[in-house]
């Protein structure tokens, strides 16, 4: 309980209030395969929203969308990977044959990767974070906007490390949310006229099997579940941000005292437990 005090975000645990909100509703959750975007779907679906589920697993999406209809949900699924243009075209081509209007879209889908700046170039790991956290979330959610009315909600499920200060060996996981983070608020601003609401969600560190290799066992951290109650904090909350308390002392710490962090994250670089000896 102290740890999530500490850590987290607003969330919302009352399946009451989101029934109100989203009872028969449709909402798109990508990433809905695992972690976080499977909590969410899941808790969507037991307050009976209609869930699209996008991923690019189809056994794991078939299990999730089995769980929910056991529970009398509705859940459809569709296959796609968001770094694949082609797929993420076929994907908004078969949500718009089938639907005429969205009620909600979950942005989840992510890749994290630490690695060091000398090593990234030859893995590829700047172009395929753009790909999975930026221009592929961002294509998707421009192809869908045509499907989006007065209420409809855009949720950004961010990342604490998306705002400052930068750290060491996350350069292409946090420069690419930090993008998509920055292009998602210039979007809520421009189609705000239009009755459509955008939420970021910024997340701190959430035990899943996407961060699993990265963090100790003992790391505090959030649950899925836990983390997907936040995000449905931002489905049932007038709110454009949802943040643990410290993130914006954390902001402005990083903005007042820079020479101090790029000093502190120096020597991280050089001695981290977890990383290479540089």
């Amino acid at each position: 309980m102290l740890g999530r005090l500490l850590l987290s975000p607003p969330a919302c645990r009352d399946i009451g209030r989101v029934r109100a909100r989203w009872g028969g509703r449709t909402v798109l959750v990508t990433g809905a395969s695992a972690g976080i975007g499977r909590e969410v779907a899941w808790l969507l679906g037991l307050a009976g929203a209609r869930v699209l589920l996008l991923a690019r697993s189809k056994a794991e999406l078939q299990q999730v969308a089995h769980q929910i209809r056991a529970h009398g949900g509705e859940a459809e699924v569709l296959v796609a990977d968001l770094s694949k243009p082609d797929q993420v075209e076929a994907a908004i081509n078969d949500i718009k044959a089938n639907h005429a209007r969205l009620d909600a879209v979950v942005s989840n889908a992510g890749r994290s990767i630490r690695r060091s700046a000398f090593k990234a170039a030859e893995k590829r790991d700047l172009e395929r974070s753009l790909a999975v956290n930026f221009t592929g979330p961002a294509a998707l959610l421009l192809g869908l906007l045509p499907l989006c009315r007065p209420g409809t909600v855009l949720v950004n499920v961010s990342t604490v490390s998306a705002r400052p200060p930068a750290g060491p060996r996350w350069g292409a996981y946090q420069g690419s949310k930090a993008g998509f983070d920055v292009w998602f608020q210039a979007l809520g601003a421009e189609i705000q006229v239009s009755g459509v609401r955008c939420a970021s969600v910024y997340l701190p560190l959430t035990r899943t099997r996407m961060s699993a290799p990265t963090y100790h066992p003992s790391t505090p951290a959030l649950s899925a579940r836990e983390a997907a109650e936040s995000v449905v904090y931002a489905l049932v909350r007038p709110v454009t941000r949802v943040a643990p308390w410290w993130l914006g002392w954390q902001e402005l710490a990083a903005l007042a005292f820079p020479g101090l962090f790029r000093r502190l994250f120096g020597l991280v670089a050089r001695w981290d437990k977890y990383g290479e000896k540089t």
